[in-house]
C-alpha cells in the first residue's frame, strides 16, 4: 500500500479508531489536529479531546488551533507538502483555503449512509426515526455540508435495543476497518459517486430541550429517544424537583392516560402503549437498576408525570 503524507483532524472518540486503524497502516501522519481544549467536570478543568490524548501517548505532533482561516495557520498546514488531509468528528469548518491544500484532497469520515443524515447527529437521528440500516461513509470535501462525492460506503443494520453509545462503536470500528479499501479507492478519482441531494435529510444537532420525554409520544418512538440520548445527554422526566434520566426501557402494552404511572413497577403510559424503565439515574446520584430505584423512589400508581 502506498505511504501517503496525512493530517489527522479529529477531536471525538469517534475518530480515534480510525487513527489507530491509520499508523496500523504504517501511514505518515505528519500531524494531528484537534478542537481547541475545553474546560469540564465540577472544578472546570481543561481537558483536551480523545484524539489529543491519544496523539500524545503515540508522540504524535499535534495542535489545536482556535481559527483555521487565519493565514499563518493556513501557511503552516501548507508547508506540510500534504497528499491527504483526513477529517472525523472534528468540530470546526474546513475553509476554502485549506480543502485546496492536499494533492490528492480533503475526505471526511461520516457516520450515516450520505445523503441520509447529513449534519451534526447523524446517529442518533437515525435511531430516533427508527432506521432499519445506517453506515459509514467516506466523501471528497467541498465547502458545502456534507455534500461531497462519495468515495465509498458502507451499511450495518440497527439493532433494536442499540443505543448511540453502542451503535456509535460500532460504526466507528466499521469506519476504521474500511480504511485500507479508502485508500485503495482515492487512487481513482473517475469511481467517486455524486450524491442525490433529492434523497438528502438533515441531522440537526441535539438540542437539550428536546431531551424532556414527550409522553404523548409512541411508547416505541420514546424507547427510540431514550436509546438515541443514551448514556448522554440522556432523556429524563422530572420528579418533586429532581431529573431522572431513562437509559434503558422496555417496551409494555398496558395503556392509560400518557404520563400516568399505570402500576406499581414504573410503568409508564404515553400515547400509545407504554413503557417500563430498565435503567435510571437521578440527579446527584449514579446508574442504577429499576429494581434498586424502587427501594429509595416511591412513585405511586396513578401519579402524573407532567
Amino acid at each position: 500500500m502506498k505511504e501517503y503524507r496525512i493530517l489527522f483532524m479529529g477531536t471525538a472518540q469517534f475518530a480515534v479508531p480510525s487513527l489507530i486503524k491509520l499508523l496500523d497502516l504504517n501511514q505518515d501522519i505528519v500531524n494531528v489536529y484537534s478542537s481547541p481544549p475545553k474546560k469540564a467536570n465540577r472544578g472546570m478543568e481543561v481537558t483536551n479531546s480523545p484524539v489529543i490524548n491519544f496523539a500524545q501517548s503515540k508522540g504524535l505532533n499535534y495542535s489545536h488551533p482556535d481559527n483555521l482561516k487565519d493565514e499563518l495557520e493556513v501557511k503552516k498546514i501548507k508547508e506540510l507538502e500534504l497528499d491527504i488531509i483526513i477529517v472525523i468528528a472534528y468540530g470546526l469548518i474546513i475553509p476554502r483555503e485549506i480543502l485546496t491544500i492536499p494533492k490528492k484532497g480533503c475526505f471526511n469520515l461520516h457516520g450515516s449512509l450520505l445523503p441520509r443524515w447529513r449534519g451534526a447527529a447523524p446517529i442518533q437521528r437515525a435511531i430516533i426515526e427508527g432506521d432499519k440500516k445506517t453506515g459509514i461513509t467516506f466523501m471528497k470535501m467541498n465547502e458545502e455540508l456534507d455534500t461531497g462525492d462519495i468515495v465509498l460506503s458502507k451499511e450495518i443494520n440497527i439493532d433494536i435495543n442499540d443505543n448511540y453509545q453502542s451503535l456509535e462503536h460500532q460504526l466507528a470500528d466499521l469506519g476504521a476497518d474500511s480504511f485500507k479499501e479508502f485508500l485503495d479507492f482515492i487512487e481513482t478519482e473517475n469511481s467517486f459517486i455524486r450524491q442525490n441531494n433529492i434523497h438528502a435529510t438533515y441531522a440537526r444537532k441535539i438540542e437539550k430541550a428536546e431531551t424532556k420525554l414527550n409522553w404523548e409520544e409512541s411508547a416505541k418512538k420514546v424507547i427510540r429517544r431514550i436509546n438515541a440520548y443514551s448514556p448522554n445527554p440522556g432523556a429524563w422526566f422530572e420528579f418533586k424537583g429532581k431529573r431522572i434520566k431513562i437509559l434503558e426501557a422496555s417496551l409494555s402494552d398496558k395503556q392509560g392516560k400518557a404520563g400516568t404511572i399505570v402500576s406499581d413497577d414504573l410503568t409508564i403510559a404515553c400515547g400509545d402503549q407504554s413503557i417500563q424503565p430498565q435503567k435510571l439515574k437521578k440527579e446527584g446520584k449514579e446508574e442504577t437498576s429499576l429494581d434498586n430505584f424502587l427501594r429509595g423512589n416511591k412513585i405511586e400508581k396513578g401519579y402524573v408525570i407532567q
